[in-house]
């Protein structure tokens, strides 16, 4: 038994269909005009690992229903993400295209880097993949600029933008977000977004209570879509956890930015108060 749970032959997930879920789910759903809605119980104190797998699981769950309906999946970077593409099962999809929303990231943390998340995922369906061949976070404004007018990074971001579904996770108040937890942001770089009005950011962008991109000189240096390419794919999925996202992903429903949710119990309940 062991062996065939360790090569996906036999799988247990559970099933909890609790009522409250299912009333926060068909609330979300009407209230946003959302495409799909999962909510996962928190009850029996399950860890924020078992939550966050679910979340992932479910979300795997709803790209597997619509494989045979898009050409091109876009996959964004971070913890929830990683949960998504863990979760993932194999089955074959060999005519898709899996495309990363943001450049690389160096070489530590590789696991929730949007190029290896995507080459794994492609693994898994027997699909083909791209690699977002620039650093998420250039040296400069100025040397961003460049990447992005050179034809290979350029092509990259169109391939990114016109994807049919994208994946992606949703990060805290800046003061607690992935950048600041990785380093890859500074003390003063995270000051000057909070001062900017940023409340949390999406694949490579920071944007305000107003959905609005915010730009200060570390937002100048990002390499990736932003929240207003977002905005224009037809089918974006969002995975949270945790009501410190809360204000977040209100933000993003209330600007029609995302079209599908899964999250955890504590954070809708937070969404519809």
């Amino acid at each position: 038994m062991q062996t065939a749970r360790e090569q996906h032959l036999v799988e247990f997930f559970v099933k909890d269909f609790y009522k409250r879920t299912v009333e926060l789910e068909i609330y979300l759903q009407e209230k946003y005009h959302l495409n799909f809605v999962r909510v996962v119980s928190t009850r029996f104190d399950r860890t924020t690992e078992a939550i966050s797998r679910q979340v992932g699981f479910l979300s795997a769950r709803y790209l597997q229903a619509l494989a045979s309906q898009v050409a091109t999946i876009g996959i964004g970077w971070g913890n929830a993400v990683s949960y998504f593409v863990d979760e993932t099962d194999y089955f074959l999809a060999s005519h898709l295209t899996i495309i990363p929303l943001v450049g690389g990231m160096g070489l530590l943390n590789l696991d929730t880097h949007a190029n290896k998340l995507a080459s794994k995922i492609a693994t898994k369906l027997n699909a083909q993949y791209s690699t977002f061949y620039a650093p998420v976070i250039a040296a400069s404004k100025k040397e961003a600029n460049e990447l992005k007018k050179s034809s290979l990074i350029a092509s990259c971001l169109q391939a990114a933008k016109n994807v049919d579904v994208a994946f992606i996770g949703v990060g805290n108040e800046v003061e607690s977000s992935t950048w600041r937890k990785l380093n890859y942001i500074s003390q003063a770089e995270t000051d000057a977004l909070a001062q900017a009005g940023a409340i949390g950011d999406v694949v490579a962008d920071f944007f305000d209570e107003t959905g609005q991109r915010v730009q200060t000189d570390f937002s100048d240096r990002l390499i990736g879509i932003t929240i207003d390419d977002l905005k224009r794919i037809p089918n974006v999925v969002a995975m949270a956890v945790g009501t410190p996202k809360t204000r977040s992903v209100r933000t993003l429903l209330e600007n029609n930015v995302i079209n599908a949710l899964v999250v955890d119990q504590d954070l809708a309940e937070a969404l519809v108060q």
